[in-house]
């Protein structure tokens, strides 16, 4: 077990065959609840966890070989510290059982589940999650609707469950680089957004959501799409389907406009690639088509407009040649 700048990792290659199992458990329950674990062949098991504790929330990335993994009344009584966990499939599948609901996860699917009650996770092969840990009374569901939701799955192929997919799958790679900084803000939109994605399972058909899910929900298109020169305003607010007014004023609330995003996202997408060693022999022209800068002279004034320095020179300060 190591810990970096508040971040813990466990990896069990790193002891003996005989000790893998029961050190990844002791290391599971110590980041979690207490939870009893099964594996049918422990000498031949493989896990490894990453946790940080991310303001108010605390996120791990858990992952290993075959395991049954159980939340029993027993071990409630062990340790019940109320919190919800609402869970990625980054690989692998998994089966969650709560108040004889079953959840089947595919990658990239999500669940929720409620550690002050039973409940089992299985886990046939192989796997990874991306685990939060939400205070029960920051999740923003009434005890009936948490009832309701947990053991569902929720696809992460559309709608707010594809953004809040993308959004943990992003923050699982960060952590497995070590690269998420403790920031209470990003707490905070974690938080937003799996709220939104929760109620949304509760909001009547054709509401519209509200605009902090709007606004997220737009980034994360726009950041899909950035490649393509026709994205602009207009056919944000189309993938979106809300007015092109509506969109128009959620970003003003953020104090930019539709246009000055996908331009500051566009460069910022050119600046790491042309800054990138191993991008080395793509042309600068190149680069800017692959993130909607089909024309090579637009793009060279805005990237020296925005950085003071022209697409070229930038290039050989950060990389030479």
């Amino acid at each position: 077990m190591s810990a970096t700048t508040g971040q813990v990792s466990f990896d069990a290659a790193e002891l003996a065959p005989r000790d893998r199992f029961e050190a990844w458990r002791h290391a599971v329950n110590a980041a979690f609840v207490p939870l009893d674990a099964h594996t049918e062949s422990p000498a031949e098991f493989h896990g490894a966890l990453t946790g940080l504790a991310l303001g108010s929330l605390t996120v791990a990335g858990v992952g290993g070989d075959a395991v049954t993994v159980r939340r029993s009344r027993q071990t409630i009584a062990a340790g019940d510290p109320g919190v919800f966990k609402f869970a990625l499939q980054v690989h692998g599948s998994s089966l969650t059982r709560q108040d004889g609901r079953e959840a089947m996860l595919a990658p990239g699917d999500l669940v929720i589940y409620d550690t002050r009650r039973p409940y089992d996770l299985v886990f046939g092969g192989p796997y990874r999650m991306f685990v939060v840990q939400i205070p029960v009374e920051q999740v923003g569901l009434s005890a009936e609707q948490a009832r309701a939701v947990v053991a569902q799955r929720i696809p992460g192929s559309a709608g707010l469950g594809a953004l809040t997919s993308s959004l943990l799958g992003s923050l699982d790679g960060q952590l497995q680089k070590g690269e998420i900084s403790p920031d209470p803000r990003a707490a905070s939109a974690v938080l937003q957004l799996v709220q939104a994605t929760l109620l949304s399972r509760f909001r009547p058909a054709g509401e519209v959501p509200t605009r902090d899910v709007v606004y997220l929900e737009a980034v994360r298109h726009i950041d899909d799409h950035l490649g393509d020169p026709e994205l602009g305003v207009d056919a944000v607010a189309r993938a979106l389907h809300v007015s092109l007014r509506y969109l128009q004023g959620v970003f003003a609330q953020e104090g930019t406009t539709i246009s000055e995003w996908i331009r500051h996202r566009r460069l910022e997408r050119c600046r790491m690639e042309l800054g990138d060693p191993a991008q080395a022999h793509r042309s600068v022209s190149a680069v800017a088509a692959r993130w909607g800068y089909p024309d090579a002279s637009s793009f060279s004034r805005a990237f020296r407009h925005a950085y003071g320095v022209s697409p070229g020179a930038f290039r050989r300060q950060i990389i030479g040649g």
